[in-house]
């Protein structure tokens, strides 16, 4: 899913964003990119949750979720260590 946050995103708050959203699920992959048209930080997301919960896991510690870009969640695959 790729989330568009209201916030201007330095790197605490990064790093406050994906301890959220790994608190709500261990095993999420969470990435932060630019939304050049909207000039907003987009936070790149692909977990367990459902879209609801991981915006309630970054709203809970005060960041606000502008829109939802893409509402598709794929989940994390596991790395082979073959």
């Amino acid at each position: 899913m790729k989330l568009r946050l209201q916030n201007v995103l330095d790197r605490d708050a990064m790093r406050e964003i994906t301890a959220a959203v790994l608190r709500a699920d261990l095993g999420s992959r969470i990435n932060f990119e630019r939304d050049l048209e909207h000039d907003a930080p987009i936070v790149r997301v692909e977990n367990w949750l459902t879209v609801a919960e991981t915006v309630e896991a970054i709203t809970r510690y005060g960041y606000t979720v502008a829109a939802i870009v893409d509402a598709s969640n794929e989940v994390p695959r596991s790395v082979s260590t073959r």
